[in-house]
């Protein structure tokens, strides 16, 4: 369906959509990013999740619209933030990331231009140190739509906009995990319509020091749990409009990146003398991702250390 069928009577509109908790030392520079796009939201919309700083105060002195609520995790406050949002698009954007000033201009003319359901950006992703990196990825507009998230998840959630009645249709988020709802917004969204990418350096991605220490065990357990058991039980009725054998194709890509987030989950546990548990993570990554390297040789430094 194309733009015009979509929104016959008016341009489409697009909200800005925020959850923030405890984010008072960022928050103002990153709504402040949003209110200068040159293509104005037509609303900010911020989910207060439990924070106990003033947070909402500040969004809500922005003249953002705030709902608060009781601490629920990051994949809640998107599901809600889905279902409260007024605009045709959503724009997420975090607490502590920032915009450059033409990223929805560019976004909406994009989306309208080719009927996607979805567009994301590249970004520089900013370090506590100082670093700062740039992400140049290229995804060509031939590609399909699951070449943006599968084997890697390339979509940066602050650079993301998306259809909001598309992600409705597609279930919206889950609550029941914190880390790696939003790629398991865009695996199903997927099935939706297709995704465009703009190789343009559009968000300045913070990449927090805590962040990383935490990404270990928990982020890969997290992966594991949502590709396996709320991704892979639905693919087939997910993407039962693709022909079988390509949609066989995605679907070995997703059984290896659950092999390989069980393979370091294992890792880590071989860390804290948890060798039997680490065992039955190896075997599992072993069936499923057996031509990745770094499978074997966690599982072989396993099995003689243990």
């Amino acid at each position: 369906m194309g733009p015009d069928e979509r929104y016959p009577f008016s341009m489409p509109s697009v909200s800005v959509c925020l959850s923030v908790y405890n984010g008072a030392a960022t928050l103002a520079e990153a709504l402040q990013t949003a209110i200068d796009q040159s293509h104005a939201p037509d609303e900010i919309l911020v989910i207060d999740d439990g924070s106990t700083d003033d947070s909402a105060e500040i969004a809500k002195r922005m003249g953002c619209r705030v709902i608060r609520q009781e601490n629920a995790g990051l994949g809640m406050a998107r599901r809600r933030l889905v279902e409260e949002a007024r605009g045709d698009f959503i724009a997420f954007l975090d607490h502590d990331d920032f915009w450059e000033r033409h990223k929805l201009k560019r976004q909406m003319s994009a989306l309208e231009e080719t009927g996607a359901v979805m567009c994301h950006t590249d970004c520089w992703f900013h370090y506590d140190d100082g670093r700062v990196v740039a992400r140049d990825k290229i995804i060509p507009q031939i590609e399909h739509v699951l070449d943006h998230i599968l084997p890697t998840n390339w979509v940066i959630a602050s650079s993301a906009v998306f259809e909001r009645q598309a992600m409705l249709r597609a279930g919206n988020f889950i609550a029941d995990t914190v880390r790696c709802s939003d790629w398991y917004g865009w695996l199903i969204l997927g099935a939706q319509g297709n995704f465009i990418h703009i190789p343009e350096k559009m968000v300045r991605y913070s990449v927090r020091g805590e962040s990383l220490a935490n990404a270990g065990f928990t982020f890969h357990e997290a992966q594991r749990y949502l590709l396996k058991e709320k991704i892979l039980p639905r693919w087939d009725q997910l993407y039962k409009a693709m022909k079988k054998p390509k949609r066989d194709y995605y679907r070995k890509l997703i059984e290896m990146d659950i092999g390989i987030a069980a393979s370091t989950m294992a890792k880590y546990l071989d860390k804290l003398d948890r060798h039997e548990e680490a065992m039955e993570l190896h075997r599992e990554a072993l069936k499923l991702a057996r031509n990745v390297p770094r499978v074997w040789g966690r599982a072989i430094k396993s099995y003689f250390s243990g």
